[in-house]
């Protein structure tokens, strides 16, 4: 029997490690409500158009059969489906999500509700590291952004593809783009930044205040002015976690606070899979 390209299967080693970190997120964070969501989900057209979900079939009705591919769209899709939703509201959950690209992956992830700049932040960054650390991971790194920045200098789908990419070609030292790509370090580059660009002063701001009430984690704190998520729901403050046993980042997540009911809101995942090499 051949097993198609793309599909992955765990052997018993790599199973146990995925186990035990289940096991290790509901220990630590047992202050938390548990959500447990179907990955088979149903999106009537203007929902799918929205959200952009991993969509398998069309039914009678003209609604669509999709794979969870956002943990964050289905929780606040759950979410809506109530009338009331008392807040503030932290949540956590394991499992998988789908996309057409590499099918199926694993994340452990936490949302808060109802949490407003800084606490937010703080509470999701730091839970994380402690969660990565407990698993005994060391020499932890985390790269702070700004999606407020990030927006109202990139105008196009292209600008953003350049920073995803890290790509200076043809950038001159008058484009702004130039200097977002060059903003990254410790917190002098916010200096620098905000005095180039005084229209950022408040987002810069805010990102120092982060990272100076983030020196308590065990783990280093970087800025990248450039920082981007693919997710477009993100508003303000995004973070990636990176270990030096990988070349990509092992979590990441922001702020988002205009996805449900106009709530302030943050959260973040650890993409599990890619702790398996280093666990």
């Amino acid at each position: 029997m051949i097993i198609p390209e793309g599909e992955r299967f765990f052997n018993f080693e790599d199973s146990k490690k995925l186990k035990e970190t289940f096991v290790k997120a509901c220990q630590l964070f047992e202050d938390y409500k548990f959500i447990q969501l179907p990955t088979l989900e149903v999106y009537y057209p203007k929902e799918a158009e929205l959200y952009k979900p991993f969509l398998i079939d069309t039914q009678f009705d003209g609604s669509y059969l999709a794979l969870r591919s956002d943990w964050t769209i289905s929780l606040i899709r759950y979410l809506n489906s109530f009338k009331k939703v008392d807040l503030p509201l932290k949540v956590f959950y394991w499992g998988p999500v789908f996309t057409p690209k590499d099918l199926e992956r694993f994340q452990m992830g936490v949302e808060l509700i109802g949490f407003s700049f800084p606490e937010g932040e703080y509470e999701v960054i730091s839970r994380l590291v402690e969660y990565l650390l407990s698993l005994g991971l060391k020499d932890l790194s985390i790269i702070l952004g700004h999606m407020g920045i990030v927006e109202r200098l990139c105008k196009s789908e292209q600008s953003k593809e350049r920073l995803r990419k890290k790509s200076f070609s043809g950038l001159e030292e008058g484009d702004p783009l130039y200097h977002l790509l060059r903003a990254y370090g410790g917190s002098e580059v916010l200096d620098e930044f905000s005095k180039k660009f005084t229209e950022f002063t408040a987002e810069c701001e805010e990102l120092k205040r982060l990272g100076e009430l983030l020196k308590d984690c065990k783990a280093k704190v970087f800025y990248d002015l450039s920082e981007i998520r693919r997710q477009e729901y993100y508003t303000g403050i995004v973070f990636e976690i990176f270990h030096p046993g990988v070349g990509y980042p092992i979590a990441g997540g922001g702020r988002y606070d205009n996805l449900f009911l106009q709530s302030k809101a943050v959260g973040g995942a650890v993409y599990l899979e890619a702790l398996l090499d280093v666990l």
